[in-house]
């Protein structure tokens, strides 16, 4: 039996935990740097305590932690560096990182700093108490050049790990914080709608490439992440295939920390013209926008390749050192679909073979050159192609869940004016044809009451007798005699006149109805982009603007997105499906 104060204690909670309102959507607009990588703004500091630093950080699934380039690191060319000294509240922590990232490394001190990220409305959100690696020095390959100052750890550090020489847990990354702020939290949900990544494969060993002679892409749009809630107008939320992260040893990048964000897939399968290939064993797939293309062990990649016809594999990578690439013809037809559940997300080769600028084409399926390589990582090219969804519950495993994108807004408003203009024109004719039977009715009913009067005199007519002199006329009876019928059935018949005609516009008005009440038509029809999975938002031969890449100058489409066999599979507990996710970005 319960005591008054445990009662009233209960009593309060409870009302703490009904008043709690979920967090509101947050848009983190996500742009191209220089060398083609995307990147979130990152102000790092306090308000008020010295000097507020800005900067273009890249993001990465693969880390859990922040990583920024220091201003004693001489290696981090052409980029700006945070300065330790302008930030009187940073905190410095025993340990000496040295992180082996993508195809380089780099090393340094840790720091406790507050940052701060931009939304898409000029607002900040606040992730204070960060543990950040303040590199110093840096390799080949790794990430701070060409305007990229750091990294924001988008992995769950779920799992405790010291790979980078430090002893890094849950509470060190963003969502550990999150929930320290937010203890009666229970979710933390974002949505991911990239764009296609301008990068191929090249031979440096140090900068990244982008298609020779194209326009600059700096500071263009590259998609939007929804911070805190999924954006449920974005995909197809009927076709959301989750999956479980797996706790995964070996079988990735040497010497790289296993990310958090690896994932069971069912197989995958290419057609290369009528030739089919693939391999519908599970494989582990590690997802993130760091990396622009499909890799895959090297074996499965030469399966892919080696179905081309004029192929040729050539010693270009986007990960320097880790991987190769092929040239193939440009006119090569081929599409890579990946099964996922009941769903299955196809590619074709608007997305997989890109011109060099040169005349020759390559392809974005890069194969490791590591035999002991047998994990998968899909980049920003094969996610731009869906909707991707990450959970990271307070307690218990993080999932991500992917799903077919939805019908564009652009496509939607297009939809909409054409079905409307057809509905309105419609609607005017239908309403001039009524006005017109009316107006003839009208007429009719004139016609009908002058022959009905004039009907009405030969009956009148047909019942007076012609006066004979000398003779005395007979009392007429009341009653007509049966002369006098037949004479006024003569009289009647003599007049010519029987029912109204059936009008013949009534046929014609009723089928003007019918169309007026035609739906609008079909996405596909309306649209210019083509349907939900195939978005062409931009011609080809257009100048390329904000969102546009090189390759849509060849005639390229950007995305060739299919769904098939629908079905779902069952989805964990997120912000959008429950009330108890609680947490609030303003704290």
């Amino acid at each position: 039996m319960f005591s008054k104060t445990s009662f009233v204690f209960s009593l309060c909670a409870s009302c703490a935990y009904a008043a709690f309102v979920p967090p509101d959507r947050l848009d983190l607009p996500i742009i191209l740097g220089r060398s083609g990588r995307p990147m979130v703004g990152v102000t790092m500091g306090t308000q008020g305590a010295g000097q507020i630093q800005n900067f273009n950080f890249t993001l990465s699934t693969s880390l859990g932690y922040t990583s920024v380039a220091s201003k004693g690191c001489g290696d981090c060319s052409d980029t700006p560096t945070y300065d330790v000294s302008l930030s009187p509240n940073a905190k410095s922590l025993d340990g000496t990182p040295a992180v082996a990232f993508g195809s380089g490394n780099y090393s340094g001190k840790l720091i406790k700093e507050n940052c701060t990220l931009s939304t898409t409305s000029g607002t900040s959100w606040s992730y204070p108490n960060q543990t950040i690696v303040l590199t110093d020095n840096q390799s080949q390959g790794s990430p701070f050049q060409n305007g990229i100052s750091g990294i924001i750890g988008l992995g769950t550090l779920k799992k405790s790990t010291n790979a980078a020489n430090f002893s890094a847990s849950f509470d060190d990354g963003l969502y550990g914080q999150y929930y320290i702020r937010n203890p009666e939290a229970s979710n933390f949900t974002f949505g991911m709608a990239l764009k296609p990544s301008p990068v191929i494969p090249s031979d440096s060993n140090n900068t990244l490439a982008i298609p020779a002679g194209s326009q600059s892409l700096e500071d263009s749009d590259a998609g939007t992440v929804h911070w805190l809630q999924p954006d449920s107008s974005a995909y197809q939320q009927d076709q959301v295939q989750w999956r479980t992260v797996q706790s995964v040893s070996g079988g990735y990048l040497a010497n790289s920390e296993q990310p958090d964000w690896t994932v069971s897939l069912d197989g995958w399968s290419a057609k290369i013209g009528n030739l089919n290939v693939g391999n519908g064993a599970s494989m582990m797939v590690n997802v993130d926008p760091y990396y622009s293309g499909i890799y895959m062990p090297g074996t499965q990649a030469h399966l892919i390749h080696d179905a081309i016809p004029g192929s040729q594999l050539v010693q270009k990578s986007t990960i320097s050192g880790q991987t190769t690439s092929w040239h193939v013809p440009c006119n090569t037809a081929m599409q890579f679909t990946v099964s996922i559940g009941s769903q299955q997300f196809t590619v074709d080769q608007s997305l997989l073979v890109v011109n060099q600028g040169d005349g020759t084409c390559i392809s974005l399926i890069e194969g490791f050159t590591d035999s002991g390589v047998t994990q998968y990582i899909f980049g920003q090219n094969w996610l731009s192609q869906l909707y991707v969804i990450f959970n990271i519950p307070k307690d218990g495993n993080a999932a991500l869940a992917f799903a077919p994108r939805a019908a564009s807004s652009k496509a939607r408003d297009i939809g909409a004016i054409v079905g409307g203009t057809v509905g309105g024109v419609a609607g005017v004719v239908a309403l001039g044809l009524l006005v017109f039977y009316f107006i003839r009715r009208r007429q009719d009913n004139s016609f009908f009451q002058r022959a009905a009067a004039l009907d009405q005199e030969h009956k009148v007519a047909g019942t007076v007798e012609p006066y004979t002199f000398g003779h005395v006329p007979e009392p007429v009876s009341p009653t007509p005699t049966h002369a006098q019928y037949a004479q006024y059935a003569g009289s009647a018949s003599a007049s010519g006149y029987g029912s109204p005609p059936i009008s013949p516009h009534v046929p014609l008005l009723a089928q003007d109805a019918e169309l007026a009440h035609q739906l609008p038509p079909s996405y596909e029809e309306a649209s210019e982009s083509g349907p939900p999975s195939s978005s062409r938002e931009h011609a080809a031969g257009a100048r390329p603007g904000p969102g546009q890449y090189p390759r849509e100058k060849q005639g390229y489409r950007q995305e060739m997105l299919r769904t098939a066999n629908e079905g779902t599979s069952s989805a964990p507990t997120t912000p959008n499906n429950q009330t108890s996710f609680s947490g609030s970005s303003a704290v």
